[in-house]
C-alpha cells in the first residue's frame, strides 16, 4: 500500500454534517470543502481565481476496442500528453490532480484493460482512483456483486505492485447498499480513506440512505475524522421546462459530509443521432444551459440576455459577454458555474469555522427548500 492520506484541523459544523479539513495527499494540501476543477472545460484567458484552487480533474472514458488500439498505436501517447498538457495548461505544481478512467462496457475489464486503465489513472494522478464501471455497477445483484468486488481487490493490487501513492476507493451509487459493508471493509483492509462516491446522473437526495448508511459505517470504525469524500457525476436536479429557475441540489452535497464536488461526465446512453434528434425537438440544450447563483443556490436558464445580466456577480472572471452569448460559447456555462461553486466552498469553509450553524445560512437561500434543510439536519451523524 501506497502513502495514505493526512487529514488534519477538522471543525464540524454544530447543526448539521458539514465540515472543514485540511486534506495532505503526498506533498500537497487543500482546505475543504472544494470544488474539483474539469480542467477540460476551461478557456484560454479566463483566469481561475486563486482562491478555489486544489484539485483538478481529468476524465476518460474506454472501451475494450479503444484500449486495444492505443496500444498499438502512437495515440497512447497523444493522450498521455493531452492530460499532461491540461494539468500543465490551466493548473500548477501545488494543486492535486485526479485523473479518472471510466470503462463503458457492460462487462469486467481483462487484465491487460485493468493495467491500462490503473497505470493511465496513476502516472496522471497525485491520489489514483480505480476505474469506474458504470455499466456494470447497474446491474449488480446478490448473484453477481463477488465478481464486482473481485475487480476492486484486482485493481488495489494491480496498483500496489508499484505503488508510492494512495489510492482513492470507489463506491457506486446505484449498487445496493447491502454490498457496501463489505466494500467498505476491503478499502479499510487495504488502508484506502479516500472515496469517491459515483452518482451516475442521480442527485444527492436520492441516495440519502445509503450516504448515512456509509458514513454510520465509517463511524463505527472510528475513521470519520480520518476520511476524504469526493462526489462524482452528480445530478444538479430536475430542470423542468416552464421554470427559469430552479433549485440547486448538487451544491447540497457538502451537507452530507462531502469534502470536494467533481464534474459530471455523463454519456447519453442511446445512439447520437437519435439523441441529437431528442435535444433539438425538444430544446433540451437550451433548457439545460443554466447558470449558478450562489446568493440564492439557484439554477437560472441563460439564455435570456436580462437574466445574464440580473445575475451576473461582480466576482466573476468569465466575461459577461461570452455569458450573454452562451448559445455560441458552448462550454461556458460550465466554467462559470465551477468559478461559482468554488467561490461558494470558499464561504462555506468561513461559516464553519466562524458561525458553527449551517442550516440557519441555507434557510437564507431562496431556493434551498425546506425539505432539504430538514434532510440534512436527519442526516447528521453521531460524532
Amino acid at each position: 500500500m501506497g502513502h495514505e492520506i493526512k487529514v488534519k484541523e477538522v471543525t464540524f459544523a454544530d447543526d448539521s454534517f458539514y465540515k472543514t479539513q485540511r486534506v495532505h495527499i503526498g506533498s500537497k494540501n487543500f482546505q475543504t470543502p472544494i470544488k474539483a476543477l474539469d480542467l477540460k472545460r476551461n478557456v484560454t484567458g479566463i483566469k481561475i481565481p486563486d482562491t478555489i484552487k486544489g484539485i483538478n480533474e481529468n476524465y476518460r472514458m474506454f472501451n475494450s476496442k479503444r484500449i486495444a488500439n492505443l496500444k498499438t498505436t502512437n495515440r497512447e501517447q497523444e493522450i498521455n500528453n493531452e492530460i499532461a498538457n491540461g494539468f500543465k495548461k490551466f493548473g500548477s505544481a501545488d494543486e492535486v490532480n485526479i485523473c479518472f478512467a471510466e470503462f463503458e462496457e457492460n462487462k469486467i475489464p481483462n487484465k491487460d484493460e485493468l493495467e491500462y486503465l490503473t497505470n493511465l489513472s496513476y502516472v496522471h494522478s497525485d491520489i489514483t482512483p480505480l476505474p469506474l464501471l458504470p455499466r456494470v455497477v447497474r446491474n449488480i445483484t446478490l448473484s453477481n456483486f463477488e465478481q464486482y468486488h473481485n475487480f476492486v481487490k484486482d485493481a488495489i493490487k494491480t496498483i500496489d505492485e508499484s505503488n508510492n501513492k494512495p489510492i482513492m476507493g470507489v463506491i457506486p451509487m446505484p449498487m445496493p447498499s447491502a454490498f457496501l459493508p463489505q466494500l467498505l471493509n476491503t478499502y479499510l483492509d487495504s488502508g484506502i480513506t479516500a472515496l469517491c462516491l459515483d452518482f451516475q446522473g442521480s442527485t444527492v437526495t436520492s441516495s440519502k440512505t445509503k450516504i448515512r448508511e456509509l458514513v454510520k459505517l465509517i463511524t463505527r470504525k472510528n475513521a470519520l475524522e480520518k476520511f476524504f469524500t469526493y462526489s462524482l457525476n452528480l445530478g444538479e436536479g430536475k430542470l423542468p421546462k416552464d421554470k427559469e429557475v430552479v433549485a440547486a441540489r448538487d451544491i447540497l452535497s457538502f451537507g452530507y459530509g462531502f469534502d470536494a464536488m467533481g464534474g459530471k461526465h455523463i454519456k447519453p446512453r442511446l445512439p447520437k443521432e437519435i439523441w441529437a434528434r431528442i435535444m433539438s425537438s425538444r430544446n433540451i440544450i437550451e433548457n439545460s444551459l443554466r447558470l449558478f447563483n450562489k446568493q440564492n443556490y439557484g439554477y437560472y436558464r441563460a439564455t435570456k440576455k436580462e437574466t445574464v445580466d440580473k445575475i451576473y456577480p461582480k466576482d466573476s472572471n468569465v466575461p459577461l459577454t461570452l455569458l450573454e452569448a452562451v448559445k455560441k460559447n458552448m462550454n461556458i456555462d460550465k466554467v462559470f458555474n465551477q468559478e461559482q461553486q468554488g467561490l461558494e466552498t470558499v464561504n462555506l469553509r468561513t461559516v464553519i469555522k466562524e458561525q458553527h450553524k449551517l442550516l440557519k445560512y441555507l434557510d437564507k437561500k431562496e431556493f434551498v427548500e425546506k425539505n432539504d434543510i430538514k434532510t440534512l439536519e436527519k442526516i447528521k451523524a453521531t460524532k
